[in-house]
């Protein structure tokens, strides 16, 4: 098994901002930091709105589970800020890590 990366982008809803969804994301923190074969998450802004959400698992089995589990447990926290439209996720392997 190899790590894999799960790439979510994403835009908020019209009227909705950054701090709207930096609150709302708290609850997600603390629920995927609970999820096995968690590693590393971070999220991102691009200067046109867009968001990036990149989520290390241990494997592919770890995040499809992951997966499995949000939406009935978190998906009203995010449709309350993010346009679902715009949701695109992606897995790939992560071939090499180095940290600091």
């Amino acid at each position: 098994m190899s790590d894999t990366i799960e790439l979510v982008r994403f835009c908020l809803s019209e009227g909705k901002t950054a701090p709207d969804w930096l609150k709302a994301n708290e609850k997600i923190n603390d629920w995927i930091k609970q999820q096995p074969g968690f590693r590393f998450r971070s999220l991102s802004e691009t200067e046109d709105g867009e968001w990036i959400d990149m989520v290390y698992w241990e494997s592919l089995e770890a995040s499809k589970a992951a997966g499995e589990k949000f939406g009935p447990e978190l998906g009203a926290t995010c449709e309350e800020v993010i346009d679902m439209t715009s949701v695109v996720v992606s897995h790939s392997k992560a071939h090499v890590m180095q940290r600091a």
